[in-house]
């Protein structure tokens, strides 16, 4: 492992990765299901972007970090959709008022200097998955702030996973230490091991007919990985066996839509990802565009 220089107080790097879209998605209807959409002088919709300038903030001021990323899907086809014509085709259109925030949060977090990063053909959690399992191995405390559990199984030994609870400001830390804790897995792994065989409704994932979460977890707890679950097929009895035969393909299949890619190639530095390197004038410029002003009255206080 890469040794690390160490800051003066004797910590070691902490990059906090976001997860973009899922922030800006919580951010958007936490103002819009009370009704307050925001529009700027020019008729611009900024809640989302709004929130998600106040989530972010407030988990980096909670959790410390010393170095910031943000990914972002780019485009909605990707490998997942070859594999499986049917993935996330039950999601509809985003609502109208959103859809210009998606471009505009781009500029906003470049006026913040954190990089964006994301590549065409993968999600943002393949490049979330590829960001952690690098800086991981190099000896670099990693978040993953999101909301979506799927990012589970990046945990090891250096990365955690932040999920955003209902309200602001509510975290839901995940570690190696508590996984098995609070979502009755023992290992990382087995959150893909689960999906292949329960499927996953909000990406329409199939997994096994008629096999639910609390089958799935009896299952992956006796046999600890899907490899293993047919390799002692003939354990299994009754119904439950039959339609675990049928249907292999289909699980086999719905693992593999559901396993984050950790291989995506990046250019980001952990460098370039040093938090608090902003240009003061450029950032209050762009929350003066966006008419953010209770943030520009902050970062105009903070630079005098």
């Amino acid at each position: 492992m890469k040794e690390l220089k160490e800051y003066p107080d004797g910590t070691k790097p902490h990059l906090m990765i976001i997860d973009s879209f899922a922030l800006l998605f919580r951010g958007f209807y936490a103002l819009a299901l009370t009704g307050n959409y925001m529009r700027t002088s020019q008729g611009l919709y900024t809640n989302g972007m709004y929130q998600f300038t106040r989530y972010m903030l407030d988990a980096i001021k909670k959790f410390g970090p010393t170095h910031v990323v943000c990914a972002f899907d780019m485009g909605k086809s990707t490998f997942r959709n070859e594999l499986y014509p049917e993935y996330k085709a039950q999601r509809g259109e985003p609502p109208v008022e959103l859809i210009p925030q998606f471009d505009k949060l781009w500029e906003l977090v470049d006026a913040f200097d954190i990089p964006c990063v994301g590549t065409v053909g993968y999600e943002a959690d393949d490049m979330i998955g590829s960001l952690a399992k690098s800086y991981s191995a190099q000896g670099v405390q990693v978040s993953i702030l999101t909301g979506d559990g799927d990012s589970l199984q990046l945990i090891d030994e250096n990365t955690q996973v932040i999920l955003f609870k209902k309200g602001f400001g509510n975290y839901e830390v995940v570690t190696t230490e508590n996984l098995y804790e609070l979502k009755g897995v023992q290992h990382p792994y087995q959150i893909i091991e689960m999906k292949g065989l329960m499927g996953d409704t909000s990406d329409n994932i199939p997994g096994c007919p008629s096999v639910g979460p609390k089958t799935a977890l009896k299952l992956i707890a006796e046999f600890d990985s899907i490899e293993q679950l047919f390799a002692s097929i003939d354990q299994v009895k009754g119904k439950l066996k039959e339609r675990l035969l049928e249907n292999k393909d289909l699980i086999m299949l719905s693992r593999d839509l559901a396993t984050i890619r950790t291989d995506v190639p990046f250019e980001c530095t952990l460098d370039r990802c040093a938090y608090g390197t902003w240009d003061q004038a450029k950032l209050i410029a762009k929350l003066e565009e966006f008419e953010f002003r209770s943030f520009v009255r902050t970062f105009s206080a903070s630079a005098g």
